[in-house]
This record gives structure tokens, sequence and C-alpha cells, in this order.
């Protein structure tokens, strides 16, 4: 029996576009309809979360959100903290230095905005959608969030292979004590060690009074791994990495473009036969 579903948001229940799918809408409202609880568990931070909630009718209160890769939990309406688990500083402040030595692009999230150490065009695109969202920062050291929860760290570039190539040396430059995850084969990100949303849906779960066998996570990246991997059904969108699609229950149909996540609900709530779009 599902009684909540955590989905994956880019690439899995939005569209390139950023859109939701009317398919997608359908089934998510349906599915609520039965009391299931939906959450949005993404690497996005809360500056970047948007109108999402609202479009799929989560802006009540006890409804969550998993962001920053399982670092945040929020209540969607009151915006209350219910988990935090933000990176050691000095930790943050070594990733940050590296990143500007070498002249790579950087994000830096905070619980209320991101800060970008040389971002490109796709990045200043994406964040201009948010009102107050970002600042562009290019000094050599980030002093001033010493007393400032930094939720998440990601290091960008557009070649997936040359950012798997950074991570020994992040790695060891962090004694090995961060968690390293991808996604949207452009970023690498860093959180605190043991901050997944595999661990930060098991959280909500016991603060929910839901068995964890009773939950269905939908997924297509490398961040998505542990929580496909904890919960009681896991399903792949059709554009997953293979690694999320070897270890998941269920591969879509259907891509993040075809209404994946609709075809998940469809499948394992409405219990309807599915059918390719």
């Amino acid at each position: 029996m599902i009684e909540l579903i955590a989905t994956d948001l880019d690439e899995t229940l939005l569209s390139s576009d950023k859109s939701i799918s009317e398919r997608n809408l359908d089934a998510i409202q349906k599915a609520m309809g039965k009391g299931i609880i939906i959450v949005p568990a993404t690497g996005r931070g809360p500056n970047f979360l948007g109108d999402i909630p609202k479009q799929l009718g989560l802006d009540k209160e006890n409804n969550y959100s998993i962001l920053a890769n399982g670092a945040l939990t929020i209540d969607n309406k009151t915006k209350e903290i219910i988990d935090i688990k933000p990176l050691d500083f000095q930790k943050a402040q070594k990733l940050y230095k590296l990143a500007y030595n070498k002249g790579l692009s950087m994000q830096i999230f905070t619980t209320d905005i991101a800060y970008y150490l040389r971002p490109d065009e796709i990045e200043i695109n994406f964040a201009n959608q948010f009102e107050n969202s970002y600042k562009i920062y290019e000094e050599d050291n980030i002093d001033f969030l010493a007393d400032t929860p930094i939720l998440k760290m990601a290091i960008i570039a557009s070649d997936l292979n040359y950012l798997m190539s950074l991570e020994p040396d992040i790695a060891h430059l962090c004694n090995w004590n961060i968690q390293i995850s991808y996604s949207s084969d452009r970023y690498m990100e860093i959180n605190k060690k043991g901050v997944n949303k595999g661990l930060a849906l098991i959280k909500l779960c016991k603060k929910l009074n839901i068995p964890i066998g009773n939950t269905l996570a939908i997924g297509d990246n490398y961040n998505d791994k542990e929580m496909l991997e904890k919960a009681g059904t896991s399903v792949a969108v059709q554009n997953a990495h293979l690694l999320m699609k070897e270890i998941s229950d269920y591969i879509t149909i259907a891509t993040n473009n075809e209404g994946a996540v609709g075809e998940a609900i469809e499948k394992f709530v409405l219990q309807e036969k599915v059918k390719a779009q």
C-alpha cells in the first residue's frame, strides 16, 4: 500500500521546458484524492523551488519538500524548517578556494539564496526566473558565510566525465567526509556526509508515521540513488541514467517529457494499464 510518493523534479517530474505535463498533474491529483502524500525531493535549494508546490496543490500545511539533496526539509506552506544538515564551514571554505583557484564555476546554496562563482549563461537564465534568488560573488573567500548554514555546493561543468575526474581530489581535500553526487549531467553536488534524499525520506516518513515500505520514489539521476534504494517501490524514468534503471523496480515507458511520473502513479497507485503516450 503506497502512502507517500517522493519524486525528483528536474528530468523527472518536469519536462525539459520546466513545465509539468497534464498527465503528471492529473495523476498526482488522483493520488492525492486517495490520501497519498506527494513530496518533491530535489537537488534544488528553496530559492529555486518557485511555485511548483502551488502548481501541484502542495502549498498547504503538512505538505513537505525535501531540498538540496536532503540537506533541508521544509513545510511547504509555513516554510518551517523540519530538518537541516548543513556543510561544515571549514570544508565549504576549502571547496570554494579550490573552485576559485582552478577557475571553476560553483554554486553555494543557503536557506535563502544561492551565490554564484563564474556562472555561465545557462545558470543565469535559469536563476533569473526566480526573484531575488541569487547573487554573483567572485571574491577569493567566503568568510561572510561563516555563520550561515550552507546546504550544498555544486561545481558546474558541461562535461560530466571531467566533473567525475575531480572527485578524488575533492574527497581527499575534505578527508573523505562529504557526500558527492551528480545531477543534470553538469553538476557535481557536495553535501555534508550522510546527507542524501534517501535518508531524508526515511526521516520524513518517521515524522509522518509512514513505513518506508509504503513509499514510491521516482527519479533519474545519481542524486536520486539512495532514495530509489530506500523506498518500498522505486521507479526510474525512461531518460534516467543506466545505474538508476538497474536499481529500480520499474522503468517507465515515458520520458520526463511524456509524463513519466504520471505513468508511475497510473501503474502503482491507480492500478491502470500503462499505455505509451
